[in-house]
């Protein structure tokens, strides 16, 4: 009778064994190798067709899913293809001619903070050269100590004073408006009617211990562009669309041509202990300090917390704007924006 693979491996194994007794632990493991592996192959062998089966249905569920993109597939949402090869959703953002002529206007495509988070712009801690103090002023100018322009005196204000100029982003700068711009440090500058009253502020600040700078001033329309793109490249790193980055970035970054920074009359404020922009310089002595007597120089508190549905920019502690002593003491007494304001009128 025919012996079997396993019964001449076992007695291969054995002469073996019998001549080279020193090796015998060693032939008897790979006895027991070449077995298993025998078993093996004889099961698989022996059932080939219904693994096999097994095997194509995996990789055609495989393959399925890697053309599904789980993202675009929400309910109630429709998946587009942009020519840029950026997918949107039409839900993102109201689809019409101001907003298409906006996003090809202003925002060019790159692929260039955390996730569904509104921080500022230029959160980084800033450095010297971003920012000017009191000690700049004291090269040029000499100071006084009486409180910001207070040229309407008991005239109160109007709508149709230079410095309640409203912009937002229902609201763009006028293609025929003029900034009167002045230099303070290098090459930042600012409106010229907006330095004495500034001034003033710094000055009154330091006379308590408080040491304030002030960084990012006028910007020009490019500079505008620049922080906008960024803000856009950073969310769709993030994983969001096209026109989700673009009405995210808007919360926190103003669309260009909107932005008070190209007015002169906008302020970055911080201070010698805090020079980063985030929330938490409204709680330092320094924010609450601002808050607090700004107004007595004409300034404002542009974004305040609670009124962001209102003003479409989110809680800004650093953020300041000039508006002139007694709009700026009407304001902020009541608590209400700008934007409020211009409704009264």
């Amino acid at each position: 009778m025919k012996k079997t693979f396993k019964e001449k491996a076992v007695s291969k194994a054995a002469g073996l064994s019998r001549k080279h007794k020193f090796m015998k632990p060693f032939i008897f493991l790979v006895l027991i190798t070449v077995l298993g592996v025998y078993n093996v192959i004889k099961y698989f062998g022996g059932n080939g067709k219904k693994y096999v089966s097994i095997g194509f249905v995996f990789v055609f569920f495989l393959l399925c899913s890697s053309f599904t993109n789980a993202d675009a597939m929400k309910e109630g949402e429709v998946y587009l293809s942009s020519a840029s090869g950026v997918n949107i959703y039409e839900d993102s953002i109201p689809l019409n001619e101001e907003t298409v002529q906006d996003v090809s206007e202003f925002v060019q495509l790159t692929n260039d903070t955390p996730e569904d988070e509104y921080t500022s712009d230029e959160s980084a801690a800033l450095s010297d050269s971003d920012m000017f103090s009191l000690d700049d002023f004291l090269m040029s100018y000499t100071l006084t100590d009486t409180p910001g322009n207070k040229s309407e005196g008991g005239k109160g204000f109007s709508k149709d004073d230079w410095s309640l100029i409203l912009v937002n982003k229902t609201h763009p700068i006028p293609d025929d408006y003029e900034v009167k711009l002045t230099v303070i440090k290098g090459n930042m500058r600012c409106d010229e009617r907006a330095v004495d009253p500034l001034r003033s502020m710094l000055n009154a600040a330091n006379s308590k211990g408080i040491s304030l700078y002030v960084c990012s001033p006028y910007r020009d329309n490019d500079r505008q562009v620049m922080l906008f793109n960024r803000r856009i490249d950073q969310y769709m790193a993030n994983g969001k669309s096209y026109l989700e980055a673009f009405k995210t970035a808007s919360k926190d970054v103003i669309i260009p041509g909107c932005s008070e920074h190209q007015l002169g009359l906008a302020f970055d404020i911080v201070c010698s202990y805090h020079s980063t922009l985030d929330w938490e310089f409204g709680d330092t002595e320094a924010g609450k300090w601002l808050q607090e007597h700004c107004a007595e120089y004409g300034f404002i508190l542009r974004y305040p917390k609670g009124k962001e549905s209102i003003t479409g920019i989110v809680y800004e502690p650093w953020h300041f704007r000039y508006v002139g002593v007694e709009a700026a003491k009407y304001i902020m007494d009541k608590g209400i924006t700008l934007e409020e304001l211009w409704e009264d009128f």
